[in-house]
C-alpha cells in the first residue's frame, strides 16, 4: 500500500517521544471513545443515584473506555493533509469502534449475556433505530437504560460532529467530516469556521433537549424518565425504559408534547438555527419543509380514514398523528400497536419506514429532498425522450447541481439494493415476508418497529440470530448513508484511485 496514503490515515511520520503523530483515524477515533467513556461513566453515577446494581461496572468501563481514548487522542493530531478516502474510512471505523464499546455496558453488567446481542442493542441505540433485544426492558438497572439513551442522543447529532465541535483544530477535512457522517445529500456551513458551524449545532441540539426536558416534567414525567425520553426524542431515537414505550404513561399531554418535539425534529437543524437568529425565510420557502408538512397531514388524515380502531374521534386524530410522525421522523415511540390496524393502514405504514423526514435533521430514512430531487430527475428524463437536446436542470426549491444529483441517483440505487437484498436474506432465514421485509425497511430507515413479528408490541429477538446480524449491517449504512461504509470496505482496492484526491 502506498506509505504516503497509509501515513494521512494511520500514522505519520516518526516523531521523538511525546510528541504527536500525525493520525486520522487515531485522533479521531480516540476523542469518539473519550466521549464514549465520560457517557458510561455517566450512567454509572445515575445508577448509583437510582440505588442501581451496576454501579462499580459501568464506573470502571467508562474509565478504562475514556482513559484509552483520552492517551490515544492526546499522542496523536489531524494530519495537514486529509483525502477523501480517509475522511470515509475514519467516520466509518469511528462508528464501528463506538458501536463495539457500547456494547460493553450490556454484556459485561450481564443483562444481555449475548455479546453480538449487545452489540445489536449499541448499534441500534448510536444508529437511533430503536429496535430492541432487551427482553425484559422493565427490570433492567437504570444505569444501563440511561446508557441506552445516551447512545441515541450521541448518534443522533452524531459523534463526529461533536468531535469536530471540540476539536482544537480540524483543518481542512472538517467539513468533509461533518458531510460524510451528517444525514442528507449535501452540507451546509452556518459560519465560514467548520468548528462554529459544529458548535451551533449541538447548541441548538442542547437546547432543545433541556426544554423538551423541561416539557416532559411539567407535564408529569419524573426527572428520570423526562430526561431519558428528551434524549431519544430529540435524536428520533425511541428507546424507553418501559415496555409500553410511551404508552405507558397514559397521557395525551405527553403524548402532545412529543408529538410536537417529534415534528421539530424532523426538520433541518440548520433551518431551525436561522429561525431561532430571526431568518423565518429560509424555513419558511423551504421546498422539503412544504412537503414535510403536507406529507405529515396528508398522512394523518389518510390514516385516520382508514383506522378501524374503535375510540373518542379526538383520540384516534391523537393516534394518528403520533403513529404518523414516529414513523416519518423514524423516531420509533409507540403508543398503538398499529400492526393489528386495518391492512391499508399497515401499508400505509410499511411505505413509509425507509422514507425520513428532512436531510440535516436527526431522522434516519432515504430523506425527502432525495425523493424530490429524483422526482424532478425522472421529469427532466421524460421530457429528454421528446426533446433529446433539452437542457433542464433538477430542481428541488431551487437548482441542484448535476454532480449532487447524480450521487443522489446513485444513493437511492445503492438503497434499493440495500434494502432489498437485506429483505430476502432475512426471509431466507426462515422469518415470514412481511415481518423480513417490514425488519429490513426499519432497519435501513433507522426506525425501530416494524411490523409482523418486529411490531411495536414485539422485538428482534423474535428474528433468528443470523437475520439480526443482517439488520445490524442495515442500520450503520443506513445511518451513515451507504457511501461511508462501502468505501471504507473497499479501501484497498479504491485507494489508487483516490490517493491523489485531497479534501
Amino acid at each position: 500500500m502506498n506509505d504516503r496514503m497509509m501515513g494521512s490515515l494511520f500514522g505519520g511520520r516518526d516523531v521523538r517521544w511525546g510528541r504527536a503523530y500525525e493520525t486520522l483515524v487515531g485522533h479521531i477515533i480516540g476523542l469518539t471513545l473519550a466521549v464514549a467513556g465520560f457517557g458510561i461513566a455517566g450512567s454509572g453515577v445515575v445508577d448509583a443515584m437510582r440505588g442501581g446494581p451496576d454501579v462499580a461496572e459501568l464506573l470502571i468501563i467508562g474509565v478504562i473506555v475514556g482513559s484509552v481514548g483520552l492517551v490515544t487522542w492526546r499522542f496523536t493530531t489531524m494530519p495537514q493533509q486529509i483525502r477523501i478516502l480517509d475522511v470515509f474510512t475514519t467516520v466509518t471505523l469511528a462508528w464501528v469502534s463506538l458501536a463495539i464499546v457500547g456494547a460493553l455496558p450490556y454484556w459485561v453488567t450481564g443483562w444481555i449475556p449475548d455479546p453480538d446481542d449487545a452489540l445489536f442493542e449499541s448499534i441500534a441505540g448510536f444508529t437511533t433505530t430503536g429496535s430492541t433485544v432487551l427482553r425484559p426492558i422493565e427490570g433492567t438497572g437504570p444505569g444501563v437504560l440511561f446508557w441506552r439513551s445516551i447512545t441515541q442522543w450521541m448518534g443522533g447529532m452524531g459523534v463526529i460532529v461533536l468531535v469536530v465541535a471540540v476539536l482544537p483544530t480540524v483543518g481542512s477535512g472538517g467539513m468533509s467530516l461533518l458531510e460524510a457522517e451528517a444525514p442528507g445529500p449535501t452540507g451546509e456551513r452556518l459560519t465560514p469556521r467548520v468548528r462554529q458551524t459544529a458548535r451551533r449545532l449541538w447548541a441548538v441540539y442542547i437546547g432543545f433537549t433541556i426544554l423538551l426536558a423541561l416539557a416532559y416534567l411539567v407535564a408529569g414525567m419524573s426527572v428520570y424518565d423526562a430526561v431519558a425520553h428528551s434524549f431519544t426524542t430529540v435524536s428520533t431515537g425511541g428507546f424507553s425504559p418501559y415496555n409500553a414505550s410511551l404508552g405507558h404513561f397514559e397521557s395525551g399531554a405527553i403524548e402532545w408534547i412529543c408529538i410536537v418535539a417529534m415534528f421539530i425534529a424532523g426538520t433541518s437543524f440548520t433551518l431551525i438555527y436561522r429561525l431561532l437568529r430571526g431568518s423565518p425565510g429560509p424555513l419558511l420557502r423551504s421546498k422539503e419543509f412544504r412537503v414535510y408538512v403536507l406529507l405529515v397531514a396528508s398522512v394523518t388524515a389518510v390514516l385516520f380514514a382508514v383506522n378501524d380502531a374503535a375510540g373518542p374521534v379526538a383520540d384516534r386524530i391523537r393516534a394518528s398523528l403520533f403513529t404518523t410522525l414516529t414513523v416519518v421522523s423514524t423516531t420509533g415511540y409507540a403508543t398503538e400497536d398499529y400492526g393489528a390496524w386495518s391492512d391499508a393502514a399497515q401499508a400505509i405504514v410499511l411505505l413509509l419506514l425507509p422514507i425520513g423526514a428532512m436531510a440535516g435533521s436527526t431522522a434516519g430514512g432515504v430523506k425527502l429532498i432525495r425523493v424530490l430531487a429524483v422526482g424532478s430527475y425522472a421529469h427532466r428524463e421524460a421530457l429528454r425522450q421528446l426533446h433529446p437536446r433539452l437542457v433542464r436542470p433538477v430542481r428541488v426549491g431551487g437548482i441542484m447541481p448535476d454532480r449532487t444529483a447524480d450521487k443522489i441517483v446513485g444513493f437511492l440505487v445503492l438503497a434499493l439494493a440495500t434494502f432489498g437484498g437485506g429483505a430476502i436474506a432475512i426471509a431466507l432465514t426462515g422469518t415470514d415476508v412481511i415481518s423480513a421485509f417490514s425488519a429490513a425497511a426499519t432497519a435501513f430507515g433507522n426506525v425501530g418497529p416494524g411490523l409482523g413479528d418486529v411490531g411495536p408490541s414485539s422485538d428482534f429477538l423474535e428474528l433468528p440470530r443470523l437475520a439480526r446480524w443482517v439488520t445490524m449491517v442495515q442500520m450503520l449504512l443506513g445511518r451513515l448513508e451507504i457511501y461511508p461504509v462501502i468505501l471504507a470496505l473497499s479501501f484497498i482496492t479504491l485507494r489508487r484511485r483516490y490517493q491523489k484526491l485531497v479534501v
